[in-house]
């Protein structure tokens, strides 16, 4: 059986040990365009959220050169590819692998390429990898894995809990006036993913009854897997965690963190079962 590598991107987390053995294809972000990190030139977080609270950062995909020389190291050593990327829905760095992935498989016919749209982010896209990682070890085969987790990709659910509507107004995601009000009223939304797209799932007033929601979603119903997510905020992050029994914890990208801001916390679980949030609840 033909042994396989494990990809991923920049706007998946994992925690210790995956991320030592599952290979980052790099997304990138800057706040000046003249300035560009997120491959060998890297902010640390603390002065990446230093930044952010007074300018907006900007974000871009996938190198395609990067991704078609990473790959094609792994060919030519005569290994396949499993690549499970971030939502097609958030990031274009699902079209940029499949279309990178298409072109070497004309080049190299006798090799596979499997590329997976994850349909979430971070470490819920992150749960994927490592569920991959894991039925590796286990002597499955590419093509059994890529069956396997294209079942699960639909037993994942992230949830974000955001203090302020900063962020979510810059970006896009809400408007002017009703990031306004929300701050306003002391409304702390909750976020989720629906269609591999961020969307509002519920409106709390205030951060405690926020939490205390999301220790709701995640008792609702039995877990395979649940992290904790920390962004930059550490007291959002503990208060958090003393609600939810994590497995594990990741730190949030700074792609995606960009978009949401320091001051947000969250989780990622992996159902043993599928159910749509409101059906868990």
């Amino acid at each position: 059986m033909k042994e396989f590598m494990i990809f991923t991107d920049g706007d998946v987390d994992l925690p210790s040990p995956y991320d030592n053995e599952i290979i980052l294809l790099p997304q990138y972000y800057y706040f000046d365009e003249s300035m560009v990190y997120g491959d060998e030139r890297i902010l640390s977080r603390d002065e990446f959220f230093k930044q952010l609270r007074t300018r907006r950062a900007y974000t871009s995909g996938v190198n395609p050169a990067l991704v078609r020389e990473k790959f094609e190291n792994i060919l030519k050593a005569g290994k396949d590819i499993l690549c499970i990327t971030v939502s097609s829905g958030l990031s274009g760095s699902y079209d940029t692998v499949y279309m990178t992935a298409l072109y070497l498989k004309g080049m190299y016919p006798d090799q596979h390429i499997e590329v997976i749209d994850s349909l979430s982010a971070s470490l819920a896209s992150g749960f994927l990898c490592m569920d991959a990682l894991d039925m590796k070890k286990q002597g499955k085969s590419l093509q059994e894995t890529v069956e396997e987790i294209r079942k699960r990709v639909h037993r994942i659910d992230l949830y974000f809990v955001v203090d302020n509507f900063k962020y979510l107004v810059q970006g896009g995601r809400v408007s002017e006036a009703v990031g306004k009000i929300g701050d306003i009223l002391n409304i702390k939304l909750i976020l989720t993913m629906k269609d591999g797209r961020i969307e509002p799932y519920r409106k709390n007033r205030g951060m405690n009854h926020a939490l205390r929601n999301i220790r709701n979603i995640a008792q609702s119903k039995e877990t395979a897997r649940l992290g904790a997510i920390y962004v930059g905020n550490k007291d959002m992050f503990n208060k958090c965690k003393s609600l939810v029994s994590s497995d594990c914890e990741a730190d949030l990208n700074l792609i995606v963190s960009s978009h949401v801001g320091p001051d947000t916390t969250g989780i990622a679980i992996e159902w043993r079962a599928y159910g749509t949030a409101d059906e868990k609840a």
